[in-house]
């Protein structure tokens, strides 16, 4: 099932598959299900599925009994025509991240198709994923299809310069997908793609805002930032030495888990910190907290004490 474990609490997951679970005793070996974009179950199961305790789970979908699930996380690039033909009649799609058709589709073959994230197909698609897509937690967006475009994959933890954006040595109409957590590290003076699609986080240069919404489609996150920041992932913590090395004001792009430590006075970071972008949680003392709600220019997450992080 891809669990931590095969019985007790399931947790922190994209996806929780139950269907290969035939019985309520069988299910009934879990006792609790957090932190988990989607559940699949049998549908004979979704009563007994439904006195499990929940928390934090995004969405739960009821499969066929018997049929046979195949799973996808992240991207799933397919050319249109693999649709149509699933090689069986009982065989149900699921794809949790972007699911992407690079060819027209003519017909949807697989007995249900569901998509948590984002689907993107060619214009002339519209007919057969109206009558094909079972459910879609998220949005559909269409293309111009061009003979010989390319598809370029980028997934994970990524970092590109704002180059990279530019496709020399390609061709307008290719397409580029960003899965994951993508940072631009420098401006984007010109976009060579007809379409970037970025489902997940992307952090870019407030720099080249106007080229690279020309071309981009989002389904996640998007944060901005200004100048050349410097970045930080994870989980760190910041303590008064460090912000007294600086020799100049710096912008910083905070990607996890932060902590300013005790210790660090308001008036230093006002003086050694120009903007923060924040993804992820930051935390501080009292005195410091609104000096860096101040700062924090851009923020998906949270800024607490430390007494209420604990109480969280």
């Amino acid at each position: 099932m891809g669990t931590e474990e095969q019985t007790g609490a399931m947790r922190n997951m994209a996806v929780l598959d139950l269907t290969g679970m035939s019985s309520a005793e069988e299910l009934s070996s879990i006792t609790r299900i957090e932190d988990i974009a989607l559940v699949l179950v049998p549908e004979s199961l979704s009563g007994a599925l439904a006195r499990i305790p929940m928390n934090d789970v995004a969405s739960v979908v009821p499969v066929p009994d018997g049929a046979d699930v195949r799973v996808h996380t992240g991207s799933a690039v397919f050319g249109g025509e693999a649709l149509a033909d699933p090689g069986g009649d009982n065989v149900v799609l699921v794809v949790t991240g972007t699911l992407a058709l690079t060819g027209p589709v003519d017909h949807v073959g697989y007995r249900q198709v569901i998509v948590t994230g984002m689907v993107l197909a060619p214009h002339g698609s519209e007919a057969a994923l109206a009558a094909g897509l079972t459910k879609v937690t998220g949005s559909v967006q269409y293309y111009d299809h061009v003979e010989g475009q390319r598809f370029r994959n980028l997934s994970g933890q990524t970092k590109i310069s704002g180059e990279v954006l530019a496709n020399r040595g390609g061709n307008p109409s290719d397409v580029l997908f960003l899965t994951g957590q993508t940072i631009i590290t420098g401006p984007t003076s010109e976009v060579g793609f007809q379409n970037i699609v970025a489902a997940g986080q992307l952090i870019a240069p407030r720099e080249g805002e106007v080229e690279l919404m020309s071309a981009l489609t989002m389904q996640g996150q998007l944060i901005w930032y200004d100048g050349q920041p410097r970045f930080f992932s994870g989980r760190e913590s910041f303590g008064r030495a460090f912000f007294e090395l600086l020799d100049e004001p710096m912008s910083m792009v905070l990607i996890g888990s932060f902590t300013i430590e005790d210790g660090v006075p308001p008036e230093l970071l006002r003086e050694k910190i120009g903007d923060i972008a924040l993804i992820g949680n930051l935390v501080a003392s009292k005195e410091v907290l609104p000096v860096l709600q101040l700062l924090v220019t851009e923020k998906h997450g949270t800024i607490t004490t430390e007494q209420d992080a604990g109480d969280r």
